[in-house]
């Protein structure tokens, strides 16, 4: 099956690695999410049909080097084969044509149904407004919001509505839950949607710095970092002390 470790980058990844500009820790960033990549592949996941093989674990460990543009080649190819990919097209009128299209799919699976669910639940849009930001800033919000009136005829009225009626169905940033454990990483762009501060006892919240998306649920490895590798401990106390409440709120019940 062809797996796609970063659904949300496309095209805007491709063009800030293959610029002269990107940065090195850009490239070391993507490298950790390749190597994750790698590593799942114990788990019977791997490339779609007539793909090449990834570079053996250890070929990231060598320094790299942002203005190397073997480097970067390397990384489009690596990146063009997890979207099970030969090549990816730059054309917006290309993109529209294929997210309205309900025909099967073998690559690109859940672009359209995950472009639905942005344009009639939560938004969720990366932008790139901070001049610091490495990938382009061409992205913009609206942009992305015309794509929801080119591929379903929804307004951006219509979305900025739907996003309204999801925070106030579920809470927003103030989700009322028990025993909820929200875990973020400060390089993620969505953890500002994200609750990233205690709300009580019951609703705990872990940033882990320099972590990125969803980081604290890959295997362990070691080139983990200390915060990566506390945030997991943290993650794991927070669970045996609720466990532990739930046990003991069972035995006096059958007392």
């Amino acid at each position: 099956m062809a797996i796609w470790f970063v659904p949300w980058l496309g095209s805007l990844l491709l063009v800030s690695l293959w610029g002269p500009s990107a940065p090195a820790s850009l490239l070391r960033r993507l490298g950790e999410h390749i190597q994750q990549f790698q590593e799942s592949s114990a788990l019977g996941l791997g490339l779609g049909p007539g793909a090449e093989a990834l570079p053996k674990v250890g070929w990231l460990e060598q320094l790299l080097d942002p203005f190397n543009v073997s480097n970067r080649r390397s990384f489009l190819q690596i990146v063009l084969h997890s979207l099970g990919q030969k090549c990816l097209s730059f054309s917006r009128a290309e993109t529209v044509a294929q997210l309205r299209s309900t025909e099967p799919r073998v690559s690109g699976v859940g672009d359209r149904q995950w472009l639905y669910q942005t344009c009639t639940e939560f938004g969720f849009y990366v932008t790139c407004e901070n001049p610091r930001c490495p990938f382009s800033q061409l992205p913009a919000l609206p942009s992305q919001l015309d794509l929801c009136e080119q591929v379903f005829g929804l307004s951006p009225l219509s979305v900025a509505q739907a996003v309204a009626q999801t925070n106030s169905y579920y809470g927003g940033q103030t989700p009322g839950a028990n025993q909820v454990l929200f875990v973020n990483g400060d390089t993620d762009p969505w953890h500002v949607l994200s609750v990233t501060q205690a709300l009580g006892s019951s609703e705990s919240a872990l940033l882990i710095p320099s972590g990125s998306h969803c980081l604290d649920m890959a295997p362990e490895r070691p080139s983990d970092s200390p915060s990566l590798r506390l945030g997991r401990q943290n993650i794991f106390q927070q669970l045996q002390t609720w466990l532990k409440l739930a046990k003991e709120s069972q035995v006096k019940g059958e007392v």
